[in-house]
């Protein structure tokens, strides 16, 4: 089905492959060990073409992938090397040395994900003294080795923790007491339930078809307005230029509607990995037509379905009356595209009745509430302001202060408190979604 390449030092390669041929996979696995770090991202660079999805050995490989231009979320995932293996390292060497070890040094990569940190200052809580050797990643193994070597020497730490099996084996030559911490069988069987889910939800997405509706707005007027005849066909011939390049980019084929408006149908993955292109071309096409340019798209489970999603998506476009790019889903998922912001996704539904009673007595739709959800998710945050509301949701002050003054009526929001300023005039109040 896949082909799955596995990146890290080789013994964690050896040890991920012996678990997956013990497991029932349809998936075909192939071994890329390096000797430092940063051949990673060489890795990545010269066998991208070979394989489908990428799984690393652990934090360190991952972090080090996120430099390469072939970097993806959807397509990469990593072995998650829990506390655990801290703490096993940790007995097994304060069983050999014959007493509880208390000081210990480790090497880890100069920045890590979030959460791989947060285990190892856990550590902390366990030892009395805790040294760290923060590597780059094309810090040599040498200088790793003589760090921990230096403070065995200087008797400041009782065992090692290391990265690199190659180091574990050259100061086990020094007879130092240190610790590989690779990946342990259950977190190699429990990673490689979730990449196994990830590659079917990727298998999923990149199957469903995709309609695309490209409508240039006031077409009619244009034509209306070239006097000369030919003008008009010429523009039309460079209009269906544009749409057959953005054809060609995901593999697509398209329907010419008329009076400006076309359908393209593809498949979701390729439209998803080529959104920056379409974007581009739509302002290509802006600029040959002197019209903004509208683009719904809609993702499912067949042509018909999809072209549905596409219409609804094209209609949210033309009652925003932006330049955004639509994208909604057989399950009334909304993302909205904007090449200068992020994305944001909701849902056009609500799921509680209560809400739903509540929203009709504000007169706000569901789509509305759960946009503004959405988008203090997506901020981290919890109170906000209307002029807030304003400029995240790209509206009028007045506009934003019209519905929260309907929520707050509806008993959706509540008031927390005012927003200081430095100028004079009145303090904004400051609002809080309910629930």
């Amino acid at each position: 089905m896949y082909k799955v390449g596995v990146v890290g030092p080789k013994r964690s390669v050896d040890r991920i492959v012996y678990y997956v041929e013990q497991m029932n996979t349809d998936l075909t696995f192939l071994e890329f060990p390096y000797n430092i770090v940063h051949e990673t991202i060489d890795i990545l660079e010269k066998h991208h073409q070979e394989v489908d999805f990428w799984l690393f050995s652990g934090n360190i490989p991952y972090t080090i992938a996120q430099q390469s231009e072939h970097f993806s979320r959807e397509r990469m995932h990593y072995i998650h090397i829990t506390v655990n293996s801290f703490y096993r390292g940790m007995l097994e060497l304060s069983h050999s040395i014959g007493k509880l070890a208390k000081r210990a040094s480790i090497d880890t990569l100069s920045v890590l994900e979030q959460d791989f940190q947060k285990e190892i200052d856990q550590l902390e809580n366990f030892l009395n003294d805790l040294y760290i050797k923060h590597f780059e990643p094309k810090t040599s193994i040498n200088e790793i080795i003589e760090y921990h070597a230096d403070l065995w020497e200087k008797k400041k730490i009782d065992i090692v923790l290391t990265a690199y099996p190659t180091v574990e084996q050259a100061l086990q030559e020094k007879g130092i007491p240190v610790y590989w911490i690779g990946p342990l069988q259950q977190d190699i069987y429990h990673t490689l339930q979730l990449f196994n889910e990830k590659i079917r939800t990727f298998y999923y997405k990149e199957t469903q078809t995709t309609a695309l509706i490209l409508l240039v707005k006031n077409f009619e007027s244009i034509k209306t307005s070239n006097d000369n005849g030919y003008a008009i066909h010429f523009l039309q011939l460079n209009l269906m230029k544009w749409v057959l390049q953005i054809c060609e980019k995901i593999d697509g084929y398209f329907i010419d509607e008329g009076n400006g408006r076309f359908i393209i149908f593809s498949s979701r993955g390729i439209v998803e990995r080529n959104i920056n292109t379409i974007y581009e071309m739509l302002h290509l096409i802006e600029i040959e037509t002197e019209q903004p340019v509208f683009v719904g798209i809609g993702h499912a489970t067949t042509v018909f379905y999809a072209e549905n999603a596409a219409k609804k998506a094209m209609q949210h476009v033309l009652e925003k009356g932006t330049k955004e790019i639509i994208i909604m889903g057989e399950d009334g998922i909304i993302t909205e595209y904007n090449k200068n912001s992020p994305q944001i996704t909701y849902t056009s539904r609500s799921q509680s009745l209560e809400i739903i009673e509540k929203l009709k007595q504000a007169t706000i739709s569901p789509k509305m509430y759960n946009k503004i959800e959405a988008k203090l998710s997506e901020l981290k945050i919890d109170s906000f302001s209307a002029k807030t509301l304003a400029k995240e949701l790209h509206m009028t002050d007045r506009n934003a202060q019209r519905i929260l003054s309907e929520l707050y009526a509806a008993g959706l929001v509540e008031y927390c408190g005012v927003e200081n300023r430095n100028t004079r005039g009145r303090s904004a109040k400051i609002y809080k979604l309910i629930g």
